[in-house]
């Protein structure tokens, strides 16, 4: 796994690369969608977001209307209350350290 210093000079390119650089950001993602998202989806939203693009994923569609933004936004607004069932953002960053450490990840859903 690279290091911190070696994760920010790196160019952001793909999704992966930014599950990479912003993990916490990514498990805060995957416990406002109460564990729909797995670290590769949160992270495209990230990506998608950031671009200024739309995203497509069933979530950010009927919830955000194609706008990864306002998912971020509120994931991040609301990370105080990311905890308890389902919305664990201690279990979600394990989940993301998981995948960046093993390349192992979720194939339906965070929690599953």
């Amino acid at each position: 796994m690279a290091t911190v210093t070696q994760d920010r000079t790196r160019k952001l390119g793909t999704a992966v690369d930014y599950l990479h650089r912003y993990p916490r950001i990514c498990a805060h993602i995957i416990a406002e969608s109460l564990g729909y998202a797995t670290p590769g989806v949160a992270a495209t939203i990230l990506k998608d977001a950031h671009e200024g693009k739309e995203n497509w994923c069933e979530w950010i569609f009927s919830c955000y209307d194609r706008d990864p933004r306002r998912a971020v936004s509120s994931a991040i607004r609301g990370r105080k209350a990311h905890h308890g069932y389902m919305a664990s953002y201690e279990l979600a960053l394990s989940i993301v350290r998981h995948q960046l450490d093993t390349g192992r990840r979720p194939d339906l859903a965070s929690w599953f």
